[in-house]
């Protein structure tokens, strides 16, 4: 009985904070321009938002990762992490008001939410702890980690 009341207010903390985000990213939204025929519509706009945004963000989050653990570039949360949040909200806030008859985004509405949204990634992304280089005591040591489970 007590698992399901965790379950349960796990599930609720988690609900009603993604409902705040989205309340506030739908406000903000309408100042940009935003436009929908039916509440459906716009639910259904921001399901996709979520579930579409959220793989492609894990995506854009490893590059540069890989990049800083190869040595190609310096710092995994510099200006390359910030183009590649900013460059996949703007196009996935594109493609959704192409592809979505009911919803309508102006495309500089859509510019600006993804610079805002990529410079507030940025900066709570700038103290995250840098992967290890590939050469380093901290890489082998996972590699062999892993290796040795074959």
């Amino acid at each position: 009985m007590n698992k399901i009341k965790t379950i349960v207010i796990c599930t609720s903390i988690v609900l009603i904070i993604l409902f705040g985000i989205t309340f506030f990213e739908y406000i903000f939204l309408r100042l940009l321009g935003l436009q929908y025929n039916s509440i459906s519509a716009l639910v259904f706009f921001f399901v996709m938002y979520v579930f579409l945004e959220i793989p492609l963000s894990l995506i854009t989050n490893a590059i540069p990762k890989a990049l800083r653990s190869v040595g190609i570039i310096q710092s995994s949360n510099g200006w390359l992490s910030f183009i590649l949040n900013t460059g996949l909200t703007f196009v996935l806030m594109e493609l959704l008001d192409t592809f979505m008859v009911n919803i309508e985004i102006a495309s500089q509405g859509s510019l600006i939410f993804a610079l805002i949204s990529g410079f507030f990634n940025w900066t709570l992304r700038e103290n995250d702890k840098e992967p290890p280089d590939i050469d380093s005591k901290d890489f082998k040591e996972i590699e062999n980690k892993f290796g040795s489970q074959k």
